[in-house]
């Protein structure tokens, strides 16, 4: 399936015309999408929903084949009882300056002409400028996937406060809880995002601030000399690989904004930065790290691995910008550097744990196994400094994997989930299996202020309090469940719960927030267990399903939700911010239920798309979007920095350009399966 395109803003050469048939020279460019006209004025646009009534019966005529004489002439009287009805609200930009010049810019290659107007030549334009519409400051519309976006672009020393939009004739018009503008008519309505403003990557707080009908902004405080941009969409967007294969598994972001890309790589080209760690692919694949500031420009990258094949799956960054990477390798060389287990195991894999300082530079590296099969999937790190890894383990050695009097220190059976604390210098402070007789894995982790950790991951477990204690859900709900325990910073296990309905669940994510509340992300074939009645979405939208759950501090089930329409859902992420909002990523096949009022609403094609949705404390989601191009594209990871922005990291298959990459390191695929 082809992407569809946004539509355009038409120039308006004299085929537009009012109601009574006049030409409407007033209107600059026209944009239809649906059943809503949106028309750029000269100081403001004009919104026209129209809607059209129907007789009962006509539409099961009208889809019927082979209509005989008779039903044709009821469908024709039908017709001519069909009715349409319009609705008109406008928005003015008050006391703008109304011969603004204007510019365009991605200029369609196509034409239209209208003939019965004289309008020949007509084009179409993806954005429009209107230059000084108040001093020092442009107004910038841009057409997307559900309409158009506008932005206030302000000069250096420009001030925002005459910036002012009237209303008029809006039946529908209010602030919601979150700060989204919603307005609307009978015939239709639409929400606006609150506000974010930027200078260069750096968010500048900002709030709408409605007084009756005329809505401005209330923006912090921001450097004056520097150009602002009030309202912008996507910052910025990269491929990153060679000419063969990565894979993008974890993201992280630091107190500067910069931000961390973890992965895998078998390129031998586009990967290493000039001065890194390990700047040549050793083997047939490698791990690979990179860190961007927060403008997307690359600050360095390397290859991490030895003669065999490794990878990174999880990373996360300390409060100081040391950078941690964990993953699995089966290499005998170039893993370990003054860590906790210098030697590999024995086994096919170990896990591995690396720590680089802010520049790049390793700081410890070790290996995490013994003479059988150990993967490391997630890290995390606490206030303090703390590490933790977490994984599965297929070993019966004694101490190499659970230390001496840890929560579980024998093997359960099948495959068991495990969970590791080191300090800040690489030193084990403690480490457990977690599992009963079926196969459990261990597939992220996540610390608290206080330093208590929550493991989540997936088991097939069902010997009662090996996985669930004082939790939500203490039996074994079907085939496989998601699981969640949490630990106190001594490895105490608090509560664990599993989490699942009658059938199958994984548990690939989780989090928590600035108040202890913890998350829990994946997927379901369950149509039951999951959510609760007032959840965004209490019902299956297919076969699979994403969701998302929250917890209390004490175990306690907040609110839980299904995530996905008519094909399939995966959800591999979920982070918060510093607001308790929650974010959840994936991939999804579905063309319904996952975007809304988002960078991309519509699916791109191929497999599926990756997808990113925002979600309220109370559950309400903010705004959902797909992400990906005409092929396959499957996210693995979000982020969130201090200042609100989330990163969206996975792998493509899809190669244009404007669905994937923009102002970025790398703007154009390398090979058949790239990183972003």
């Amino acid at each position: 399936m082809a992407k569809a395109a946004p539509a355009g803003f038409e120039e308006n050469k004299g085929q537009v015309i009012t109601t009574d048939g006049a030409p409407a020279p007033f209107v600059r460019y026209r944009l239809s999408q649906g059943n809503t006209n949106i028309f750029l004025l000269e100081d403001g646009i004009a919104y026209q929903f129209s809607r059209s009534h129907l007789p009962e019966g006509y539409m099961e005529l009208k889809r019927r084949k082979g209509r005989d004489v008779a039903e044709q002439a009821q469908l024709e009287a039908l017709e001519a009882k069909a009715s349409s009805e319009t609705y008109r609200m406008d928005m003015e930009l008050e006391g703008a300056n109304a011969h603004a010049s204007i510019t365009t810019e991605g200029r369609s290659a196509d034409y239209t002409n209208y003939y019965n107007h004289d309008a020949l030549d007509v084009r179409t334009f993806s954005k429009v400028t209107y230059h000084e519409v108040y001093p020092g400051i442009d107004w910038v519309i841009r057409s997307t996937a559900q309409g158009m976006e506008h932005d206030f672009v302000l000069r250096p020393g420009a001030d925002p406060s005459p910036i002012k939009m009237r209303f008029k004739d809006h039946e529908e018009l209010f602030l919601d809880a979150e700060g989204n503008l919603t307005h609307g008519n009978r015939l239709g309505r639409f929400m606006e995002e609150r506000p974010v403003s930027y200078q260069g990557a750096m968010a500048i707080a900002t709030r709408f601030v409605l007084e009756g009908d005329v809505l401005s902004f209330d923006v912090g405080v921001y450097d004056k000399a520097r150009e602002l941009v009030i309202d912008p969409a996507r910052l910025w967007g990269t491929f990153y690989g060679g000419t063969s294969d990565e894979f993008g598994f974890a993201c992280a972001a630091d107190a500067d904004g910069n931000v961390y890309l973890a992965g895998t790589s078998s390129s031998t080209n586009a990967i290493a930065s000039v001065g890194a760690h390990q700047t040549a692919l050793a083997a047939q694949d490698d791990g690979m790290l990179v860190k961007f500031n927060s403008n997307g420009v690359r600050q360095w990258g390397t290859y991490y691995g030895g003669s065999g094949s490794d990878a990174f799956w999880g990373c996360t960054v300390d409060e100081v910008g040391n950078v941690f990477g964990a993953g699995w390798t089966t290499s005998q060389a170039n893993i370990s550097f003054s860590g906790h287990q210098n030697s590999h195991g024995g086994g096919t894999w170990d896990a591995m744990l690396v720590k680089f300082n802010s520049t790049g530079t390793r700081e410890w590296a070790t290996y995490y196994g013994g003479s059988q099969f150990e993967q490391g999937i997630c890290c995390a790190v606490d206030a303090s400094g703390n590490v933790y890894m977490s994984g599965s383990a297929d070993n019966t050695t004694a101490n190499v994997i659970a230390s001496v009097g840890a929560h579980q220190s024998s093997y359960g059976g099948s495959g068991d989930a495990f969970l590791v604390k080191f300090d800040a210098f690489g030193t084990r402070l403690w480490g457990t299996y977690y599992g009963g007789s079926g196969l459990d894995v261990g597939n992220s982790c996540a610390a608290d202020q206080t330093g208590n950790v929550i493991l989540a991951g997936t088991t097939g477990s069902t010997n009662g309090n090996s996985i669930a204690i004082a939790g939500h859900q203490n039996t074994f709900g079907g085939v496989n469940d998601a699981f969640l325990v949490k630990f106190n910073s001594s490895g105490v296990r608090q509560w664990g719960t599993y989490y699942g309905g009658s059938y199958t669940e994984f548990g690939y994510s989780c989090a928590v927030d600035l108040s202890g509340n913890a998350f829990l992300a994946g997927h379901t074939l369950s149509y039951n267990g999951i959510s609760v009645i007032t959840a965004h979405q209490s019902a299956m939208g297919s076969d699979v399903d994403a969701f998302l759950v929250k917890f209390s501090p004490s175990g306690t089930r907040v609110w839980g939700t299904y995530y996905g329409g008519n094909g399939t859902e995966d959800a591999r992420s979920c982070q918060t911010d510093t607001d308790g909002n929650v974010y959840l990523a994936g991939e999804s096949g579905s063309t319904n239920n996952i975007a809304y009022q988002g960078h991309q609403n519509t699916l791109g094609g191929g497999g599926g798309d990756a997808f990113l949705a925002k979600f309220t404390p109370s559950g309400v989601r903010i705004f959902g979007t797909y992400y990906g191009g005409t092929d396959v594209d499957r996210s693995y990871a979000c982020a969130v920095d201090a200042s609100g922005n989330v990163f969206l990291a996975g792998q493509v298959l899809s190669t244009e350009v404007d669905a994937i990459s923009e102002s970025g390191h790398q703007n154009t695929p390398g090979g058949a399966n790239d990183a972003f």
